[in-house]
């Protein structure tokens, strides 16, 4: 992994209140030469060091990975790869979430080219430009290259429509070619006047075409028409790529400035058009979602079951079929209802020529109000008693531990801990096994798992391999197994950030992890917890499966075998006075209130912690008081369907 870049916020007195203003989003030590967005709307960065990072938030990038040459036009794959051109290594270059590079594409033929930059096609394929050798190549998705055109003098630019039917290419003296499905000849689709020649280019969801102009400073947006619609500043006259991104939409573009080197951001009217990662099958069920987890407040009572609404879209006829049964169509949409008598319901739909689409729901049957009572950032109590071994005869002569004791007495909380392996000077291995009978006597409100190898660096499993976070999670098993017993492991947790690879979710999951809990919001400098440049503690989880999760108690991939869990409160997060309030809001919310995940971290207990509440207390206990009188029961997530026992 690379060393960790510092970025600094870059300030300009431009900053205007339009919505189409530029921002700067980070100021970096290298030239930017080209973005990409990830399935997450995360923007990735690439630079004419050969470094590639991930845009987190603003003034914050992590690392991913370095390529060793000079990259420039990059573009995400279905695969979850980043696929670089790269004309220092005069390659396309793949790299994966965790970082690993290889070369993709280096030939076509047995001759070398020299790319410069790339889109991804809807059918994996990608194209890409040789401005020096006036070539366009086809890249499909097993890295067979042949070449696509070589027509267009000194291509730079290039942009693939997400319908398959286009792809524009700008070349010299500023004029802009289309290739459509009819022919492989392009048309001349556009010619740019003014300054700056055009350098990466990206479509919006109507189709208007987006492009960087290199020696201009400018934006310059054209119709399908190819008229000039829009023109937008940036205080950086070396723009060499742009890309949309950006949270809750995708309606954020992000303009790479080579010569300030600095990454802007500017309010697009329209997000881009659909992504490579988002499907778009010619028929589909939209409500419920795959993987929806629903409960006595999402739908109508039956007698002999739980009845629901099933919604859809077909753009193939006037009817589907349902589970076998036929729905009509009406103006593309349709609307039926079946009742869940099980706790998975597959519900199969099926159109004319053979296509089918099915998605399984989930039924929390014997749902029932209850919270789960989580802390994170644990091992300063672990690594008191460890040190205090022969003086203590209890674990609970820990004031910390003693103070959930309390919680545990006085409210019957349920209280799950989330710890570290190491901290400075101390690491599980060193916390001793003879107090063991007493963490199994109290098993029936403990629970420990894993949260990281330790609390820094920051984003620790970002961009981690599989290997590492199931070291990492192997290590702090054994040793809970080890002083505490199994009773008090749990297949339950909250990663370190919550954010991990899918290989990295994977690896947990194959060790017995089967429920993530998270934040699902968004980081970043925006206009509320849902609008920022990245998710937060939001794992692996594409936009779409993001954004369900904003607004939802649960969710499960079905896929994966994962089950996901937003956290209502992280309540060292909010003022005491707040604290009811808040809880009052989520619970009015049918599709949050079943549900309350409560959450604090350890360090802000301490007086010595440059954070230090000294409300911690009270904060904690405010938030279980309220949850009890309104009859939530303490859970752990690990007992029945998320704590609701069978019957």
């Amino acid at each position: 992994m690379l060393p960790v870049l510092a970025f600094f916020l870059v300030a300009f007195t431009a900053l205007a209140a339009e919505s189409n203003a530029a921002v700067a989003v980070l100021h970096a030590s290298a030239a930017l030469q080209g973005i990409a967005s990830s399935s997450q709307a995360s923007p990735f960065v690439a630079y004419a060091s050969g470094g590639i990072t991930q845009v987190l938030r603003r003034n914050v990038a992590d690392p991913l990975a370095n390529t060793g040459g000079n990259p420039a036009g990059m573009a995400f794959g279905i695969d979850g790869s980043l696929y670089v051109a790269d004309r220092g290594r005069k390659a396309i270059l793949k790299v994966t979430p965790w970082g690993e590079v290889s070369v993709f594409t280096d030939r076509c033929n047995g001759k070398p080219f020299t790319p410069a930059h790339i889109a991804a096609s809807s059918d994996g394929a990608f194209y890409f430009t040789d401005t020096q050798d006036s070539r366009v190549y086809r890249v499909d998705a097993g890295g067979r290259t042949a070449e696509f055109s070589r027509d267009v003098p000194q291509p730079t630019g290039i942009a693939a429509a997400a319908d398959g039917r286009a792809i524009l290419v700008a070349g010299r003296a500023g004029k802009i070619w289309k290739f459509t499905s009819n022919g492989k000849r392009p048309t001349l689709f556009a010619a740019l006047t003014g300054e700056g020649e055009p350098s990466g280019m990206a479509l919006n969801e109507k189709g208007r075409l987006y492009i960087a102009r290199d020696g201009a400073g400018v934006v310059t947006v054209l119709d399908t028409n190819g008229d000039t619609a829009a023109s937008y500043p940036i205080p950086d006259r070396r723009l060499t790529d742009l890309a949309f991104g950006g949270l809750p939409d995708m309606r954020s573009l992000y303009v790479c400035g080579a010569e300030s080197q600095t990454l802007y951001k500017l309010s697009a009217p329209f997000r881009s058009q659909r992504m490579p990662w988002e499907p778009d099958p010619p028929l589909a069920v939209t409500e419920p979602v795959d993987g929806a987890i629903l409960n006595r407040h999402d739908v109508e009572a039956a007698a002999d079951g739980l009845k629901i609404a099933v919604r859809g879209y077909s753009r193939l006829g006037a009817s589907v079929r349902v589970n076998g049964i036929r729905v009509p169509v009406r103006g593309g949409k349709f609307e039926t209802s079946l009742i869940l008598r099980a706790p998975q319901t597959k519900i199969s739909l099926q159109g004319p020529r053979g296509q089918r689409q099915q998605i399984t729901v989930l039924w929390d049957r014997y749902s029932y109000p209850r919270y789960r009572m989580s802390t994170d950032d644990n091992i300063l109590w672990l690594k008191d008693i460890a040190r205090h071994a022969g003086a203590y005869r209890s674990i609970f002569d820990n004031a910390y531990l003693a103070f959930w004791r309390e919680m545990h007495r006085k409210y019957g909380a349920k209280v799950h801990f989330n710890i570290y392996y190491e901290t400075p000077g101390f690491n599980l291995s060193e916390m001793p096994d003879t107090f063991k009978p007493e963490w199994q006597a109290n098993a029936d409100w403990i629970r420990l798992s894993f949260h990281a190898r330790a609390n820094d660096p920051a984003q620790p499993y970002q961009h981690a391999s599989a290997e590492q976070i199931g070291r990492d999670n192997r290590l702090v098993n054994q040793e809970i197994e080890r002083f505490a017993g199994r009773e008090l492991m749990s297949d339950v947790t909250t990663v370190h950030y919550g954010a991990t690879t899918l290989a990295g979710a994977r690896a947990l999951r194959a060790q017995g992890i089967r429920t993530m809990a998270g934040y699902f919001r968004a980081q970043g400098a925006g206009d509320g917890p849902l609008t920022g440049d990245s998710p937060l503690v939001s794992y692996y989880l594409p936009l779409s499966q993001w954004r369900y999760m904003t607004g939802r108690d649960y969710w499960k991939d079905m896929k994966e075998d994962i089950v996901f869990v937003r956290h209502d409160m992280v309540i060292n997060s909010v003022p005491l006075a707040q604290i009811v309030p808040q809880l009052e809001k989520i619970a009015r919310d049918p599709h949050q209130a079943e549900i309350i995940e409560l959450m604090i971290h350890e360090q802000f207990f301490y007086p010595d912690y440059v954070a230090y509440e000294p409300d911690y207390r009270r904060r904690v206990e405010t938030a279980i008081a309220w949850v009890t009188r309104r009859g939530y029961k303490p859970v752990f997530f690990s007992e029945g369907f998320l704590g609701a026992p069978a019957r």
